[in-house]
């Protein structure tokens, strides 16, 4: 991972810089509207002329950023994606005829994928939700300390609980990528054979045979989708509450006049920036595992299954001895009762 972010630091300064600027632009109302509250200040045209312009710049900004992403991810995934196929055509031939190269494959295209996502998403998001969580935890302080740490003390719950999550979903999800793989490899490989497919009287035999590997693709999925939705709503439901209880307090204070009326804006503004940063900051999480899982594949397969490169100089072969051989394929052993000479000039014919 490390190695990635340095390979690509360029595009990592620059995505960075830019989420700071568009996170600062898009909280310019909150900011002006704390400031125009400590000092006073009427709230003019003028000013929210100005407002509209800051605004206007951060979308443009933001448009600028995602054309320069996709470019990048343009050049980005086939670069990559010929990187790990030239470590597919590395690994030992036992290697590749065991895991069959369909299944690499689609295992590798995943491993595109989630680096994709990770560096054109989650490097932008992770920069930008810890900003956005860091300034409005600093305009929420200057409001009220006591709602200050009332956030304060949902960010643990929130990132310790999407850890847990995550933890149990990257489990969950190395048995989804296994699964997606190996019933895309067996649904190539069936219908690739079109005398085959053409030779059935019906579509039962195909069903019969491809069904089970399908089922156990998508109830792996469903199951996913179930753990992370059920256990992700819990957490976000403790999160509206204190949201709603938030907003009802300081409505109950400016009724007893110990809260100014522009207060409850800005936390009206702030607080949903800050838990949507919460839950963008988990989602970026979702996709470094994914992440971690492909490289393990990266790791376990093309790197582990490797061959050992070297060469040996043969200077002259006279003859050839078959001393009863036998081979190991695939932890399959094949013995052949041969034993015979052949000599340098022999015409030697081959059957099977």
């Amino acid at each position: 991972m490390k190695n990635v972010l340095k390979e690509n630091k360029q595009f990592v300064l620059i995505t960075s810089l830019l989420v700071v600027i568009g996170s600062l632009t898009s909280m310019i109302t909150p900011l002006f509207i704390q400031y125009f509250n400590e000092n006073k200040i009427k709230l003019t045209y003028e000013i929210m002329l100005f407002i509209f312009i800051v605004m206007l710049f951060s979308f443009l900004l933001q448009t600028f950023m995602l054309v320069y992403r996709e470019n990048f991810a343009a050049k980005f995934n086939s670069n990559y994606l010929f990187k790990l196929i030239s470590k597919l055509t590395k690994i030992s031939y036992d290697g590749f005829i065991e895991k069959e190269p369909t299944y690499l494959i689609n295992r590798i295209f995943t491993s595109v994928d989630s680096l994709y996502l990770f560096l054109i998403n989650s490097v932008s998001t992770i920069v930008k939700s810890c900003f956005v969580i860091l300034l409005s935890l600093g305009i929420v302080g200057f409001i009220s300390w006591k709602i200050f740490l009332l956030l304060l003390i949902l960010l643990p719950l929130n990132l310790v609980g999407f850890k847990h999550i995550n933890k149990q979903l990257s489990i969950r999800m190395e048995k989804m990528q296994k699964d997606a793989a190996s019933a895309n490899k067996d649904l190539i490989v069936t219908l690739s054979n079109v005398d085959n497919i053409k030779s059935q009287a019906n579509v039962s035999a195909l069903e019969h045979l491809l069904k089970p590997k399908m089922i156990a693709m998508y109830d792996s999925l469903a199951n996913n989708n179930k753990y992370a939705q059920v256990t992700s709503n819990a957490i976000v439901f403790i999160n509206q509450l204190v949201q709603n209880m938030t907003y009802i307090w300081a409505s109950i204070l400016i009724v007893q006049n110990e809260f100014p009326v522009g207060n409850l804006i800005i936390l009206s503004i702030v607080i949903p920036m800050y838990y949507s940063a919460l839950s963008d900051l988990s989602k970026a999480n979702v996709d470094y595992k994914s992440l971690t899982i492909s490289n393990e594949f990266i790791k376990n397969n093309l790197d582990l299954l490797r061959e050992e490169n070297g060469e040996i100089e043969i200077q002259n072969i006279n003859n050839i001895e078959f001393n009863f051989p036998s081979f190991l394929i695939n932890k399959q052993i094949f013995n052949y009762n041969l034993k015979e000479v052949v000599n340098k000039g022999d015409i030697v014919y081959i059957e099977g």
